[in-house]
């Protein structure tokens, strides 16, 4: 944070405007260029060295020292500028941007893990990283461990007991079913254990939680999602303390895992608007499931701002959540039949199994995003068949709920 903001005086909707960027770099330009190269050349071969000790022998630039860039691979200005307003976002000392949200969690893990390692974990997750978890790091060695919304701090110590725990994961709220976990909790039982806490953030995002407030190390996101918000590129986050993410970012240049110069770009024009779509897409989402909720086709109406008082769940949602978020599970009446009914009668709606973006979008899960995790791990996740994953846009709202109402008539 810079020490304006510190004080107060700036807020990171206002920092995403020109932060990192400087008009008088770029002929005046008041936008951040697109800067579309892979090489940079430099004004002496002195330059040249001194950018590569800093790069790769890890000496630290002067404090007014401006260092070359050398090669995209390693770093862009559309990267460093674009990261320098993510980490405003989470109160980070720095963020990291990549080429998608399974490279940012795969990158992290394969900085933070080894083999013989276990990687403590909440459940459901999304199905992408269920499966990297299975497919990929499985066979290196590392293994992964479930716990579910209802675990307690004694049952995470068990399940850890007498290994080598090298990562506690948690991803809340959970894809596809909005579970929420307490991140405090299983950042007490990482720090036990001498192991970092990593959060996934996507669904709600910064405005909606601060993970790193409640003691996550390394907290990632697919800024495909709200932070990107236009269904028009591909990229994740990670975001942390230095001395975690210096490795990190050694390891992205080493497996070349950065996002690309356009995907910068538009991530920072996107960023500009973040704040302003988020809280379109909340407001809309209270309406939207509220109308759910009273549906008579509709059984159940998973949407953390439908947590009631009484509910256990409501303790985690104060301390944690500051925004319920746009993203509502429900069931229709009925299994796979009804849900593919509901699903092809919808006008406005699409149907896609992305999230976050400015468009309502609709999907059934347990065929789409979560189709290659086993059945039985679905089941045990609460994916059934009946269920739809509901990301709302920004549409005018009544005009959701028409078509919601229309596409429910069908069932």
């Amino acid at each position: 944070m810079t020490e304006k903001q510190d004080q107060g005086e700036i807020q990171p909707e206002t920092e995403m405007m020109t932060r990192g960027w400087e008009p008088a770099r770029g002929m005046g330009s008041i936008k951040t260029p697109l800067f579309q190269t892979s090489t940079f050349t430099f004004e002496s071969a002195q330059a040249a060295k001194r950018a590569f000790d800093i790069t790769y022998g890890g000496e630290e630039p002067d404090s007014d020292e401006e260092v070359g860039y050398i090669y995209t691979r390693l770093e862009h200005p559309n990267l460093v500028v674009v990261e320098s307003r993510l980490a405003v976002w989470d109160q980070a000392d720095r963020a990291l941007l990549f080429s998608s949200g399974m490279s940012a969690i795969y990158t992290a893990l394969l900085t933070l893990l080894r083999p013989g390692h276990l990687i403590l974990h909440s459940s459901p997750l999304y199905g992408g990283t269920n499966s990297l978890f299975e497919k990929v790091l499985a066979p290196l060695g590392i293994e992964a461990v479930a716990f579910g919304p209802e675990a307690v701090e004694a049952e995470l110590d068990e399940l850890v007991a007498g290994r080598n725990l090298g990562v506690v994961y948690v991803e809340s709220p959970a894809n596809p079913t909005n579970d929420i976990f307490d991140i405090g909790m299983a950042a007490r039982v990482a720090r036990r254990n001498q192991a970092p806490t990593m959060v996934d953030n996507t669904y709600l995002g910064p405005i909606g939680q601060q993970p790193h407030e409640h003691g996550a190390d390394v907290v990632v996101y697919s800024a495909t999602k709200y932070y990107g918000g236009h269904s028009d590129l591909l990229a994740g986050v990670v975001t942390g303390p230095n001395p975690v993410m210096g490795p990190i970012k050694t390891m992205r240049y080493r497996i070349g895992t950065h996002a690309d110069p356009h995907s910068a770009w538009l991530l920072g024009r996107s960023l500009e608007t973040y704040a302003l779509r988020a809280q379109r897409q909340v407001d809309n989402a209270s309406r939207v499931a509220g109308f759910l909720a009273a549906h008579p086709k509709v059984s159940r109406v998973g949407y953390l701002g439908l947590i009631g008082e009484d509910d256990p769940r409501r303790a985690i949602l104060d301390r944690q959540c500051t925004s319920a978020g746009a993203m509502i599970t429900f069931e229709v009446k009925g299994g796979r039949e009804e849900a593919f009914r509901f699903l092809d009668s919808m006008k406005l709606i699409g149907l896609a199994t992305s999230l976050g973006g400015t468009e309502s979008i609709a999907s059934h899960p347990a065929t789409t995003s979560h189709s290659n995790v086993d059945a039985e791990i679905r089941r045990r996740m609460g994916v059934t068949e009946a269920m739809i994953r509901f990301s709302v846009g920004i549409e005018a709202v009544d005009d959701i709920i028409a078509d919601l109402e229309q596409a429910l008539a069908a069932v």
